[in-house]
């Protein structure tokens, strides 16, 4: 198996194939643990690798193979010396493997390793939370989750007992930061809970606005403050036939007449995998990229040209380009389907509506094709 060690003598074949696949627990804080599972932990060995070498099914059009592997996933440390592991997510949704768990891995001071498993109406499938221990409990803040998961304005909540293995949803009230999740929570001195960064689901297509504010949950009372209310513009730019806007074939294209790409052929040589033709065909025809209509306003579509701007240094932070407009930071975000505008401070409305009028220019003449503005932010 390469690059896994390989699996301790418990693990044989017949224990793989009984505890191969995602799952959720039937009963609340169920334990899961089995040698497989346990192994895949403490080794972090991939569960790809392992379904490889014990020759187990493809994933695809069947079940999700369990995996260790996760983004999303919070570790705590507990005062007693267990490290607790909570949810996560393994790859996304484009993977024949992609699962959003809802268990807990405890691990003991002596490396125990226990896996609980829980019905997701105890413990929905949870990613990219919070978790941060209070008074002797977990309390697991924000979710990714699925889609059909999200609720515009509320924010999950979770309290999670090290001790009992009880976990409860915990609802809120006041004016809290929506259904968020990839953000940053501190602790304060009183108690009290302060959230900032990460993003924000917001429905009717908007899908995930980055949050600029931040908020504060009291535990005594479960209410939510906002400390916040930052003057951020938020635009993005589509195509009105929905089809993607080939921005990143445009790239490739511009990167070819400057960088000659070599041959897949050539490349492939390298590495002794044997690539069909018509795949190595495919593979070249889309590394030619695609030609800009208006080469000019491509090179020069995150400079405005009736407004004054200063270059804006990127950080390892920072998305896309970014630009200052009278001190404040502009940002230029490009995705397969959208370009956002985020202006992270107040300008005149003329010049806003003038950055806005020059993007939208710009793309149109790039591609050939009519583009539609909806604003996000405020």
């Amino acid at each position: 198996m390469s690059e896994t060690p390989l699996p301790p003598t418990d693990v044989s074949v017949d224990v793989f194939r009984q505890w191969r696949d995602a799952r959720r627990g039937v009963l609340p804080a169920e334990d899961l643990s089995n040698p497989y599972w346990s192994w895949l932990v403490s080794s972090e060995a991939s569960s790809w690798s392992a379904n490889e070498y014990f020759k187990g099914p493809s994933s695809c059009g069947g079940n999700p193979a369990w995996s260790a592997e996760r983004f999303g996933q919070s570790t705590t440390n507990l005062l007693d010396g267990r490290t607790l592991k909570v949810a996560g997510e393994h790859e996304d949704h484009y993977d024949p493997d992609f699962f959003i768990y809802n268990d807990v891995i405890e691990i003991s001071p002596d490396r125990t390793i226990r896996i609980l498993g829980f019905p997701t109406q105890h413990f929905p499938p949870t990613d990219f939370h919070s978790a941060t221990l209070l008074d002797g409990k977990l309390l697991l803040i924000g979710n990714l989750g699925y889609p059909d998961q999200r609720i515009e304005g509320e924010t999950q909540i979770l309290v999670l007992d090290p001790e009992t293995w009880e976990i409860r949803r915990q609802p809120s009230s006041g004016d809290g930061p929506g259904w968020i999740h990839g953000h940053q929570a501190t602790l304060e001195e009183d108690g009290s809970i302060r959230l900032n960064g990460g993003k924000v689901w917001k429905s009717g297509g908007a899908g995930l606005v980055e949050n600029f504010d931040e908020w504060r949950l009291n535990p005594n009372g479960w209410t939510w403050e906002r400390l916040t209310r930052r003057e951020v513009t938020v635009m993005e730019f589509r195509r009105t036939d929905g089809k993607p806007n080939q921005l990143f074939e445009m790239g490739i294209w511009i990167f070819n007449q400057n960088y000659k790409l070599p041959d897949m052929q050539e490349v492939f040589g390298f590495t002794g995998l044997d690539i069909d033709p018509e795949t190595l065909a495919k593979m070249n025809e889309s590394m030619k990229g695609l030609a800009p209509l208006d080469h000019t306003a491509y090179e020069k579509r995150y400079r405005p040209d009736s407004i004054a701007y200063q270059e804006a240094p990127s950080s390892e932070d920072s998305q896309g380009e970014q630009i200052e407009v009278d001190g404040v930071l502009v940002r230029y975000e490009e995705h397969f389907h959208v370009v956002r505008l985020t202006i992270e401070g107040k300008l005149p409305s003329a010049t806003v509506e003038a950055m806005r009028d020059d993007l939208k220019g710009k793309l149109e003449k790039i591609t050939g094709q009519l583009h539609e503005v909806r604003q996000l932010l405020p």
